[in-house]
């Protein structure tokens, strides 16, 4: 049974990559299999994941919900030779309509951490007209004075990701910051802001094209990080960048667009739903001292 029997969205397959092949029996009959793969993140990527992350991946695209606790089980006890400390865990990525599964990746310990949502062209931008009305909205240039706002404005809503635990606190956050926005500004990746009253107080930094081998068929556009000043929230400028960004990726011939945004940050998930986007895959993570116990 291939994954789009769960969401038509899904590809057929993903492929698990490369890793230690796990391979259990499930109660009843029958047996499951998975790839676990030991990530380590470091630099950019070390601000949104624990520095040691082991990545559990079912070969079968439907273990249904005792293959995958039959899973989670071989992977408790294949932990327990690890000592991978503090700054670690144990993650699996799921689709999201799948709650069976769901259920029992719940009972072994592990808890939503970040999602994948899709929107796609098709949908209707109802919020577009009144949001473009309250913000003026304009592409980044790349001026340097800009930039540094653009950098504030990350750093904020880095600092809110890590007090609601989507993010993790690093003391080189700014660095790495900064070097990302460089590297995007340089590059001439799709970017605006929204200036209202002539203040930068609302960034959207998007990807394209933006692959991703979770996503099926076509092109797709990222929209990687949108942030609204503190004190500038509640005025539409989020609804403005966004249907901005909407409207100019889509006129490039996207198919859709996604994000990534946290289960844990109750202002991001309720805007994203807000904006059209519907979960499509779940990433689950359990800390090690509780998938291993």
């Amino acid at each position: 049974m291939s994954l789009t029997r769960i969401d038509p969205l899904l590809p057929d397959a993903v492929d698990p990559g490369e890793g230690e092949r796990l391979v259990t029996v499930v109660p009843g009959g029958g047996e499951v299999s998975a790839v676990l793969y030991r990530a380590r993140h470091d630099g950019w990527s070390a601000l949104w994941h624990p520095r040691l992350v082991w990545e559990l991946t079912p070969v079968s695209p439907t273990p249904g919900a005792d293959g995958m606790a039959a899973l989670l089980s071989a992977l408790r006890e294949r932990l327990r030779r690890e000592r991978p400390g503090a700054d670690s865990a144990c993650s699996v990525t799921w689709p999201s309509r799948d709650l069976d599964v769901a259920g029992a990746l719940a009972g072994h310990g592990f808890a939503p951490y970040a999602v994948l949502a899709v929107r796609e062209a098709a949908h209707e931008d109802i919020d577009a007209p009144e949001g473009r009305a309250r913000a003026a909205v304009r592409p980044f240039t790349g001026d340097d004075t800009t930039v540094a706002d653009l950098l504030e404005l990350w750093l904020a809503e880095w600092r809110y990701a890590v007090s609601v635990g989507a993010a993790m606190p690093r003391d080189d956050a700014p660095a790495l910051l900064g070097r990302a926005l460089r590297r995007a500004v340089s590059a001439g990746e799709p970017m605006w802001i929204a200036e209202p009253e002539g203040v930068v107080a609302g960034l959207a930094l998007c990807r394209w094209p933006s692959p991703h081998p979770r996503l099926p068929a076509g092109s797709w556009a990222q929209l990687h990080t949108v942030s609204v000043a503190p004190a500038a929230r509640g005025r539409g400028i989020g609804r403005a960048l966004t249907s901005t960004a909407h409207e100019r990726l889509l006129a490039r011939g996207a198919r859709g667009t996604y994000v990534f945004y946290s289960p844990h940050n109750a202002l991001s998930s309720v805007f994203w739903h807000r904006q059209g986007y519907r979960p499509l895959w779940t990433t689950w993570e359990a800390r090690p001292a509780t998938a291993a116990r």
